[in-house]
Parts: C-alpha cells; structure tokens; sequence
C-alpha cells in the first residue's frame, strides 16, 4: 500500500514561509558618518541642522544630498578662520540593498544589517581679508557702494 499525503500537507512548506516572513522581518539601518579635522563642526543636510561633528546620521533614502559643514564662532576656532565645506553627497545602495537581494535583507532576512556611509572633511584656512577684498570688488563691478571703512581720523579719540 503507498501512502499520499493530502494536499494540505503539500501546503505547509508555504504556510511556514508565509508565517516566517510575517514573523520575522529583516533590518537594514543605515546611517551617515560625519567627521571633520577639527572636531565640532556644525552639519547641515539639504538644510536641515543635523547636529556637531562627529555626528552619526541615520536616513531611510539613498540619493543626492546638499551637505554643508562650518564651524561656528566659538572657543574651538580660536583666531583661525576656516573656510566653510559646501558639496554634492551622493550615497549609492551596496550590492544588498539592489532589487532582487533586497527583498531578502529588507523582508526575510532574520537580523539587522547595519549600513554605514563614512565622510572624513578637514578644514582648511580662510583668508578673511582677500575674502572681504573680493566681496568690495564684486560690489563695485555691480554699482554697489561699500560701507565705509574706518579711517584714522574716525579713531583719533576726540569723541565727545
């Protein structure tokens, strides 16, 4: 006598998949990495102040991001001025977060995978009197006068 199992055991292979993917639900957290030489920056994205440098950014969307980092007057920047770090971030997905194997790290996958985007900026110095030189240079090729500069005879003392 040969026995056949019953179409509902035939079932259960899937029920089990079903009930794992429902159960069980794959992790993926990403997150952006921001250091600067000094420490203590201050960090925007597309805008958005995201906190002092290093600053550990989580996100949900790979893409192109408007990434500005300064550093603000403060005892950290003592006399030095430091020229600002404004550019275009572009985050690509790693081979795991492409379609199809995302449907198994986003969705099956029993853990969390932990994703990590790294950026190192050093700042570099900033000449403020060449700065301020171009900025009244560009303002009189526009037909705008300067404010006035402070003369000798304005810091002789003879206020009253």
């Amino acid at each position: 006598m040969k026995i056949v199992p019953s179409p509902c055991f035939r079932q259960i292979p899937l029920l089990l998949l079903a009930i794992s993917a429902i159960l069980l639900p794959g992790c993926v957290e990403r997150s952006l990495l921001i250091r600067t030489e000094p420490a203590g920056a201050r960090v925007f994205l597309n805008g958005q102040d995201k906190g002092i440098t290093p600053a550990k950014i989580p996100f949900d969307f790979y893409g192109t991001w408007d990434l500005q980092i300064r550093m603000e007057e403060n005892e950290l920047r003592g006399s030095r001025s430091l020229k600002p770090i404004r550019e275009k971030v572009r985050l690509d997905r790693p081979w795991h977060q492409v379609f199809p194997f995302d449907l198994f790290t986003e969705v099956l996958y029993p853990g969390t995978l932990q994703v990590e985007h790294v950026l190192e900026y050093t700042f570099e110095p900033q000449d403020l009197d060449a700065l301020r030189d171009s900025f009244h240079e560009a303002a009189k090729r526009e037909g705008v006068q300067p404010p006035l500069e402070n003369d000798t005879a304005t810091d002789s003392g003879d206020r009253r």
